[in-house]
């Protein structure tokens, strides 16, 4: 389980952005500078390129780019500037809480089967996610008659 605990909750107003949460004064400021530096830096690039004799029909495209490149820059420097407010602990809830997971899985999308069934893809990913044996569990415990033996099941 993931817990977050917010520094200063009483002094920044939080909003959450893409499935995160920011301070808004600092996203205020992220934006001022993003516009302020990248309009600059692309409208001084459109004129020290036409004055400079490079082809018109190419000083927009060359402006263009020296633009995005600015916007990567402030991006980058607002990423130092303004450090996440918040930490994530995560904790270790055990096994229960796998089953509870499973449970919710199965509710939304049905049985999920026997892992040795899924894509070669899914299942390597399964595996490398340590949770190959869970799902193999949980498969032979909702179909018991999959323990018996191949020799058992012809005779049936």
């Amino acid at each position: 389980m993931t817990q977050q605990s917010q520094s200063d909750p009483e002094k920044d107003t939080y909003l959450e952005v893409w499935g995160d949460t920011v301070s808004s004064e600092h996203l205020l400021c992220s934006v001022l500078l993003g516009v302020g530096f990248a309009t600059t830096v692309f409208l001084t690039a459109q004129w020290l390129l036409a004055e400079s004799g490079i082809d018109p029909a190419m000083v927009g495209s060359y402006s263009l780019l020296i633009g995005l490149a600015a916007c990567v820059t402030v991006a980058v420097v607002c990423a130092r500037l303004f450090k996440p407010k918040r930490d994530l602990l995560e904790t270790d809830t055990g096994a229960n809480s796998r089953e509870t997971a499973m449970d919710s899985m199965e509710a939304e999308i049905g049985p999920i089967g026997d892992p040795d069934e899924f894509p070669a893809a899914v299942l390597e990913e399964v595996k490398m996610l340590g949770l190959y044996d869970d799902f193999k569990q949980r498969h032979l415990h909702k179909n018991p008659q999959v323990m018996a033996s191949p020799a058992e099941q012809v005779g049936k």
